[in-house]
Parts: C-alpha cells; structure tokens; sequence
C-alpha cells in the first residue's frame, strides 16, 4: 500500500494541504473598494515597525530556521536509521515541506495574533517555544514512524529532535525578534 493509499498517509496529506492553504496570504491586487467604516480588522497584517512586509519577514525566518532544523533532522534520521540513498531523500523532501509549511503557518499566525515585536520578550519567546516544540514533536515522531519502521525509532527521533531543535528554534527566535535585522538577509 503507498502512503497516500494509507489512513495515515491521507491524514498527512490532509494536514499538510490544510496547513498550506491557511499559511499563505493573499497577493493577488485588488481593485480598492469602499468600506463603511475602517475599522482595524484581525485579518489584516500587523505592520512589524520594519522595512519588510510580515508575509516577507515570516518567509526569511522560515528559510533560516528550516536551514538549520533540516540539516539537523536529517543528519540524526540517518545516525538512527542508516537508510538507504532513497529513503533519506524521501525523508528530506517530505521533512522539508512538511516542516517549512508548519513552521511557516505558525509563525505567520504568531506574528498576526501573538504580541508584536516590540511586546517579545525572552519570555514570550520560551512560551512560543514550548507551544511549537508540541507540534514538532508530532510531527517528527510520525515522520520517523513512516520513514524509520517503528515506534521506538520514532521516538528516539522525536526525542532528540526535542533537543537540538529547541536550541536551532529559540537562536532563530532570539536573532530575528531581540536582535531584528534591519535589512533581508
């Protein structure tokens, strides 16, 4: 059975076509229209105080942190695994999209609905920290679950993952919410 012709498979595809599809602003122009009244809206972007537009700046912090978290992943999947050529490139392609577009997604809600940038602190970065890592733990463990062959390899991968990524993920928060860049990377 392929994993698209699995539950799990179709659950995964699901998640991942869901996350993309509520991650992603809408670009396209529109023609200006009259509203009654110009009330501050949810739905619009927070401006971030910065040259970048929010959907920009969520992009480069994704670029960033999925550098890092996927190097990172794929190196421990293979000290635990020892796949084959095949097996580690599925895993990274499947890795890379499917954590680039959580990452994304969450990131992008967090910058729309958690605190601005002027209202980050150390604090408010530990608690998205510990808000993110429960996706990432799900995540990874199902990823090494499919690709590994079993419970116990999914989770020693998820295990470790908890480690190394939380540093990978607080450095990218610390470095582009305290420290702000000025200019794109």
């Amino acid at each position: 059975m392929t994993l698209i012709g699995s539950a799990t498979g179709r659950c995964l595809l699901l998640a991942a076509v869901l996350t993309l599809w509520s991650a992603m602003p809408a670009h396209a122009q529109q023609a200006p229209t009259q509203a009654p009244a110009m009330l501050p809206s949810a739905a619009v972007e927070r401006e971030t105080g910065e040259d970048l537009p929010l959907w920009q700046r969520t992009l480069y912090k994704t670029l960033t942190y999925q550098a890092a978290a996927n190097a990172a992943d794929v190196l421990v999947f293979d000290l635990l695994v020892g796949a084959s050529a095949a097996t580690t490139t599925g895993f990274f392609v499947v890795n890379a999209a499917t954590a680039a577009a959580a990452y994304y997604g969450f990131e992008y809600a967090w910058q729309n609905l958690g605190p601005t940038l002027d209202e980050t602190t150390e604090q408010t970065i530990v608690e998205k920290t510990i808000l993110y890592r429960f996706i990432g733990v799900g995540r990874n463990f199902t990823l090494g679950y499919l690709y590994g062959g079993g419970a116990v390899t999914a989770g020693a991968f998820a295990g470790l993952n908890i480690v190394y990524d939380t540093s990978i993920f607080l450095t990218n928060e610390y470095v582009w919410d305290i420290l702000r860049p000025e200019q794109a990377p």
